[in-house]
């Protein structure tokens, strides 16, 4: 069976930077819920964006991951308030937050992922920006690791995971589903 891993990143993916007020539309707004965590700080998530995550995570063939600054306070903490993610390990970084190196420890854990699987989605919001700080290095961007297939989701961070993101994700995960565990061209 194929391995697909998900990295998952919280802040600007599962829970979107937004102030009291915006309109967010990408989900039936029946579905945002906002919930206090951490003294006096209040977390917004969709819960059809949490089901729609769910149905993708829980396939025999997707390993969740979490690969965020959250660490193990994604799973012990977020999990159970969102009803999603308890069980899913941590990766853990270095401590190291900048992304203008190549060493970024997010990085790392998804170049470890796509090492170790048959394919990888990792999925921040900032991968973008990192990509685009290190263009000029010369350093090999995602696109360009060796050993499997990745797909990179970088939603926009006041808007989070948005359906069309897990249409590809599901696409994505169902294609690596049918093709042989071997590695494929770069993408």
């Amino acid at each position: 069976m194929t391995q697909v891993a998900i990295l998952m990143d919280v802040d600007g993916v599962v829970l979107p930077y937004v102030t009291p007020g915006e309109r967010l539309a990408h989900w039936p707004a029946a579905t945002w819920r906002v919930a206090p965590v951490l003294r006096d700080i209040e977390i917004r998530w969709s819960d059809a964006m949490i089901e729609r995550l769910a149905v993708l995570t829980d396939l025999p063939e997707v390993q969740p991951m979490w690969c965020t600054t959250w660490g193990s306070r994604a799973a012990t903490l977020l999990g159970p308030i969102i009803g999603l993610g308890q069980d899913w390990p941590c990766l853990e970084g270095d401590g190291g937050g900048a992304f203008a190196e190549a060493g970024w420890w997010k990085a790392d854990r998804a170049r470890e992922a796509v090492a170790d699987h048959d394919a990888v989605v990792w999925v921040d919001d900032l991968i973008d920006g990192w990509r685009d700080e290190i263009a000029d290095t010369g350093l090999p961007t995602p696109e360009r690791w060796p050993g499997g297939r990745l797909l990179t989701v970088c939603p926009r961070p006041d808007r989070g995971l948005e359906p069309e993101h897990l249409d590809q994700i599901e696409e994505f995960v169902r294609g690596a589903s049918r093709s042989p565990a071997s590695p494929s061209p770069e993408l």
